[in-house]
């Protein structure tokens, strides 16, 4: 049989990690560069490449991953539903829920299968958090998160001509959803979201620099914490419960459990840097032939994450709790 081909539109940092992530799982990935001088590297990398979508789709490639900026995704994935396409949008689904409704409609009625691409889900030290949560019993209070320093992100790159600086589109709220998304699949997406976020002009950017959020759910309380600020990173989570704590060190590749009165373990749980890339492209392809996968990120679960960014954004301009609007 001929390997499947997979369009892949954007072909930066993330598209190329694409790109090696289904060929490695036997895939066919087609680049489809948003500038052509880039399809000349792409053909001298071993790729297959096309001029855009539509070429991409008469050359055989029946699903797609979207992989432009943020502020592009509804209007290309919308592009890529209308070629009939199964779509895979990078994280975050849109800069905001308002401008993803148009998608969600389109998606609907073109029957296509759409996920967002959170690969995070992907991660072995998230999967086996994930599966020994309930060893804590009922949970209480849930803390999750990501800290680190934008101006290390792409060190070749300056950080102020990043997407990242821009208020429109950037802000660690969208950069660092992947937090927002894991948080409400693990532990219930919110009605309501308390939050507060903040720039104090260190980085010079326009965009959201930290952001706090707070939530009641099933878990009890869960809070968010993200910022562009920490020099040294830190990324992970907390979930505490009636039989004791479960702490997730996604650098270290660690889960440690303290039962309530008794001595933490740890567990180390190693994972190749490019694995988890493989496995969401394995879970893609594997949805797109009818095998679900519940660590893909469904449209909706893609939806709910922009809608907790936006209303988080709204509590802090109104320093008060905010409903999270529904689709």
């Amino acid at each position: 049989m001929e390997p499947i081909s997979v369009a892949v539109l954007g072909t930066g940092s993330v598209g190329t990690r694409h790109l090696h992530a289904f060929k490695a799982v036997g895939a066919r990935p087609v680049a489809v560069p948003l500038r052509a001088e880039r399809r000349g590297e792409l053909k001298a990398a071993g790729f297959a490449t096309s001029e855009s979508l539509a070429a991409a789709w008469e050359s055989g490639a029946r699903s797609c991953v979207i992989a432009t900026e943020t502020g592009r995704h509804a209007e290309d994935a919308l592009a890529a539903v209308a070629c009939g396409y199964d779509v895979l949008i990078e994280k975050p689904l849109s800069s905001d829920a308002e401008s993803a409704r148009a998608f969600l409609a389109a998606a609907k009625k073109g029957g296509r299968g759409v996920r967002v691409a959170c690969v995070l889900r992907f991660y072995a030290a998230l999967e086996r958090f994930r599966e020994r949560l309930p060893e804590i019993g009922a949970a209480h209070s849930v803390r999750v998160e990501c800290r680190s320093y934008l101006p290390d992100w792409r060190p070749q790159r300056p950080y102020k001509e990043s997407y990242s600086a821009r208020a429109q589109d950037g802000g660690v709220l969208r950069d660092v959803i992947h937090e927002i998304d894991y948080a409400g699949w693990l532990f219930g997406w919110p009605k309501f979201v308390d939050a507060r976020l903040g720039n104090t002009g260190r980085l010079g950017i326009a965009s959201e620099e930290w952001a706090e959020l707070l939530w009641e759910s099933a878990a009890g309380s869960v809070t968010v914490g993200l910022d562009y600020l920490t020099r040294t990173p830190r990324r992970g989570a907390r979930a505490v419960g009636e039989k004791g704590a479960l702490d997730l060190d996604l650098l270290a590749q660690t889960v440690t459990f303290t039962p309530a009165g008794g001595t933490p373990k740890t567990e180390t749980i190693s994972q190749p840097r490019d694995a988890a890339f493989e496995a969401q492209a394995r879970a893609f392809l594997g949805a797109c032939a009818g095998k679900p996968d519940d660590r893909l990120a469904s449209l909706l679960d893609g939806w709910r994450a922009v809608a907790v960014c936006d209303a988080a954004r709204a509590s802090s301009a109104a320093g008060r709790r905010q409903e999270v609007a529904t689709p």
